[in-house]
């Protein structure tokens, strides 16, 4: 069945989400603020945090996703990024009609403090600015759009081009760096992009829930290996805490997604 589909904030994920949407037949609109940064089939210019309305050629859609982006990585850049900008948008989407609400988030809002298995039945304990702000967002996210709304939490990103690992060896000035946790919870952007895809079409909002987005936990000592595999892990990496948070991807498996 064909969806109408609002992007806002389109950027990368969103490009390669829509490759998966267009599979299907699916009518994307993106909205952003640098649209000659991207490529899009229908993307139009709207900065948001300008409090302008924007001027859509459709007013009815299926879904309506909003990836977040911090203005500066500082707090005041977080809170206008996650917070002021979610403002801004929910009083603009009065004018349309929507069936769903996707709210992008991170599982950087369970925090350094718990460890084994993280579950979406986890508390958040955030333990910095950053996820304090995006717990926030996800409880504005709530509040504002009720039974519309589906959070999805996205564990670290990362794709074949770009790799810190690799360039921090690269560039390495004789500083080891210390790790907060022993493993890495990872999420390919492609991937991201199938898993926003399989909540689209299998109308995942309905449950009006909060999903964890992960492949799954890696160790640091094992993905250095797979990039330097003739390189010492502990000549440039200290790893003082010995224990894992392994955030879980159960739930979406339960759901009927599929890694490759």
């Amino acid at each position: 069945m064909k969806n109408n589909i609002l992007i806002i904030g389109f950027g990368d994920l969103a490009e390669r989400l829509e490759s998966y949407l267009l599979e299907k037949d699916n009518f994307i609109l993106g909205l952003t603020r640098s649209p000659e940064n991207y490529k899009g089939s229908n993307l139009l210019y709207w900065d948001w945090n300008l409090g302008d309305e924007f001027e859509v050629p459709i007013h009815n859609f299926d879904a309506v996703i909003f990836f977040p982006k911090p203005h500066e990585y500082n707090e005041s850049g977080y809170e206008a990024g996650f917070i002021n900008s979610l403002e801004l948008i929910e009083k603009s989407l009065e004018k349309i009609e929507y069936k769903s609400f996707i709210g992008i988030s991170s599982t950087r809002v369970y925090g350094a403090s718990q460890y084994g298995e993280l579950l979406e039945a986890n508390s958040p304990e955030p333990s910095d600015f950053r996820g304090e702000i995006v717990l926030n967002y996800e409880n504005l996210v709530k509040s504002k759009f009720g039974t519309k709304s589906l959070i999805l939490r996205l564990s670290g990103l990362y794709d074949n081009q770009n790799n810190w690992i690799d360039s921090f060896v690269t560039n390495f000035d004789g500083q080891k760096r210390s790790l907060p946790n022993i493993v890495t919870n990872r999420l390919h952007r492609d991937t991201c992009a199938e898993i926003i895809a399989f909540a689209i079409h299998n109308d995942l909002y309905l449950n009006n829930d909060v999903i964890n987005c992960s492949e799954g936990a890696i160790s640091y000592e094992d993905l250095f290996k797979e990039i330097h595999p003739n390189k010492n892990f502990n000549d440039y990496f200290n790893s003082n805490d010995k224990n894992a948070r392994k955030v879980s991807n159960s739930k979406l498996k339960e759901l009927g997604f599929q890694f490759k």
